[in-house]
């Protein structure tokens, strides 16, 4: 139990994704490739959705903005102050800088999905400041300029996720340790953010990534190292005391625990709502790690098996159950992509794309009706040289471009989408910290 127990607090230092490079001039793509994408630029003739990703800079935190022409180009269009802190290129909640450790090495903070979300009808977004460990409301004006409504504590130290439904908002927090962690309500009132009446609930583990259902009637939030998937009721403006279901991510024999991070749903046809979840698998059945041979770049340390997704049934009730337990990014449990962290689906709910950070790869997904998940490719794109970090990613919301955060070079990759899911690099767009931003939010 010792053991167990210091294994899981160190994984601040272990889990997912991180890497060293000098490289600054952007995707590695083969000549041939890279053909296909400019080409395939021109011929765009309509302007694409701004997308914002956030800085995490320590003395001011800021979002940054870009813009795409007619033509599908993108460049940065806009700085803007959150009015809280980040952590610069410190992940955590250790704070601490270790070039060896794939996560404290500064390209993966938080370790979450949804750390800027916006209202349904994008004139308000909330943003977490790990910092000073504070939420901002910003309002985004008619000429689409960005301005800082305010700023309200955090219910814990380093909020990392956030999400909007209505006049309501819930961030998860980690708090000091990986053995804490909450839930706070925040509500938006005279358009400005605020607490509600008893809005903390206790985790007692490290969240990762929290969203509201397609109806806004439940809250549900995933935990880094249990594994666990927990629902909240939301009645009457305020959060049910203690879950109303929790479920295990799945346990298969010979398999790496699942540490879930991020996930995306769609609603389902016969109520409710379908969560496919991500699963990175780096902690061994005795929560131990394994030695590395030096083939995984960004963790040469230590081996990894191929990661996973997992298919939930969110019932009207909040209740949880298993439709697709452990699907590969791959064909088998060794040799696969690595470290699936952040997924998205397309706006029909039919594929879902993930994004394999130690892989520098992006698996494509078919997601039936039922939730059911089968591999479609497992590399529907790929960088060979294995040694960009890609985190957070999102889909246009007309299906046909996927954006990229590459967190460890300051960069976001535009992908156009092929009729069968793969993916084709339009252009990479720079200017940002090399380390330490998060998030990407899109807003037609």
């Amino acid at each position: 139990m010792t053991i167990k127990k210091h294994i899981i607090l160190s994984t601040a230092s272990i889990i997912s994704c991180g890497l060293l490079i000098s490289c600054n001039s952007g995707l590695n793509i083969p000549s041939k490739t890279t053909s296909v994408a400019t080409q395939s630029s021109i011929q765009q003739s309509v302007a694409g959705p701004d997308f914002f990703i956030v800085s995490n800079k320590a003395d001011a935190n800021t979002i940054y903005k870009f813009s795409s022409e007619t033509n599908g180009q993108y460049a940065m269009a806009g700085e803007y102050k959150t009015g809280g802190t980040g952590t610069g290129d410190l992940e955590i909640p250790a704070l601490q800088k270790d070039a060896t450790n794939p996560l404290a090495n500064g390209d993966d903070p938080l370790i979450s999905a949804y750390s800027i979300s916006a209202s349904q009808d994008g004139k308000n977004i909330v943003v977490v400041n790990p910092g000073n460990a504070t939420i901002s409301l910003m309002k985004r004006g008619e000429n689409d300029e960005i301005s800082t409504v305010n700023t309200a504590p955090a219910t814990d130290l380093f909020p990392i996720s956030v999400a909007m439904h209505a006049d309501h908002v819930v961030v998860a927090s980690v708090g000091d340790s990986n053995m804490k962690g909450s839930l706070g309500l925040f509500k938006i009132i005279n358009g400005r953010l605020v607490s509600t009446q008893d809005n903390r609930r206790d985790l007692q583990a490290r969240p990762s990534t929290v969203k509201f259902s397609s109806d806004g009637r439940f809250v549900i939030v995933s935990e880094l190292v249990t594994g666990k998937i927990k629902t909240f009721a939301l009645n009457n403006g305020r959060l049910s005391n203690e879950p109303v279901s929790v479920i295990d991510s799945p346990k298969t024999d010979g398999r790496f625990h699942a540490i879930p991070v991020g996930f995306d749903l769609k609603p389902s046809a016969d109520g409710g709502d379908i969560i496919v979840m991500s699963e990175a698998r780096f902690l061994t059945p005795e929560y131990t790690l394994r030695e590395g041979d030096g083939s995984v770049v960004q963790s040469p340390l230590y081996s990894w098996q191929t990661g996973s997704l997992s298919t939930y049934k969110l019932a009207q009730n909040g209740s949880l159950s298993l439709v697709s337990g452990d699907v590969l990014t791959g064909t088998a449990v060794e040799g696969g992509e690595l470290a699936n962290c952040w997924v998205v689906l397309s706006p029909d709910g039919k594929t879902l794309w993930a994004a394999n950070a130690l892989s520098s790869s992006i698996s494509s997904f078919d997601i039936a009706d039922n939730g059911v998940a089968t591999l479609k490719n497992a590399t529907a794109y790929k960088d060979e040289s294995e040694t960009l970090f890609f985190g957070d990613l999102n889909v246009s919301a007309d299906g046909k471009t996927l954006y990229q955060l590459v967190g460890n070079q300051g960069q976001a990759a535009i992908f156009d989408i092929q009729s069968n899911g793969d993916l084709t690099l339009r252009q990479t767009v720079s200017g940002m910290p090399k380390l330490g931003t998060y998030g990407l939010l899109l807003l037609p």
